[in-house]
């Protein structure tokens, strides 16, 4: 499998505040684009939650709109579908609701009649963060970085035994930051490559280094060096992982 490109992240309160040609140029380049907002900035302003409008732009997303379990997830999926055409739109120079979400049998989404363009969505909390790739696979997870701390002997089942070498010997208050590192890659690369939880999470990794992030079996060993991934901050309250796949061949 070709290396991927690191996806570059992008921070943005609302449609309006889109860096359009730094992400058009970043597009043609890298091909993988990360962009993240807060749901009050992103919200339409003094829309409520069922307005005649959003309905219409969501289309027939509004049917999931409403099986949302509750009113905050129903916010951060309506921005999220809201962050997902605004994004394109700005990226193709269309209007965005002209743009359909569409899903595949196994619930992926993807942008209807733009074939070449793969999308994620990834969302925790007040954030709602969308990946966008060119020619390629996409995959965006999202978590809080303030507690609840995730406790190791919860989640030894989903980390390979040099994670959990790399763990135990990190710093008491570095453990949980690297933690949090290495499952929201993994969900990232799982996101891109379509698996799930199908590939069980302690048969691969990822090693971040300073030449960026590599994927590895569970022996430790490297066997995609060089991975299309990155792993950043937004502010002090959330991690964005982001993995880019490149098709093969």
């Amino acid at each position: 499998m070709t290396q991927g490109p690191t996806p570059a992240l992008y921070a943005a309160r609302g449609p309006d505040d889109l860096e359009v040609a730094t992400i058009r140029k970043e597009l043609e380049e890298s091909r993988c684009v990360v962009v993240a907002g807060r749901t009050e900035d992103w919200w339409p302003h003094g829309a409520g939650p069922d307005a005649e409008d959003l309905r219409v732009l969501l289309g027939a997303d509004r049917a999931r709109a409403d099986r949302q379990p509750t009113p905050e997830r129903r916010i951060r999926f309506i921005v999220s579908r809201l962050m997902l055409r605004a994004t394109a739109g700005a990226l193709l120079g269309a209007d965005p609701a002209l743009f359909e979400v569409a899903y595949t049998v196994t619930g992926r989404p993807y942008l209807r009649g733009c074939d070449e363009l793969d999308i994620s969505v990834g969302d925790c909390e007040g954030l709602v963060a969308v990946g966008l790739m060119d020619g390629g696979r996409v995959g965006v997870d999202v978590a809080p970085l303030q507690p609840p701390l995730l406790r190791l002997p919860s989640v030894e089942h989903l980390l390979t035994r040099h994670e959990l070498d790399r763990l135990h010997a990190a710093r008491p208050s570095a453990r949980h930051p690297l933690l949090l590192r290495f499952l929201t890659l993994k969900n990232s690369y799982a996101k891109a490559m379509g698996t799930g939880r199908r590939i069980p999470y302690a048969d691969f990794g990822v090693a971040t280094d300073r030449d960026g992030c590599h994927l590895m079996g569970k022996d430790g060993r490297f066997y995609v060096p060089g991975l299309g991934a990155a792993s950043n901050n937004f502010g002090s309250t959330h991690l964005i992982s982001a993995t880019g796949v490149a098709k093969s061949g």
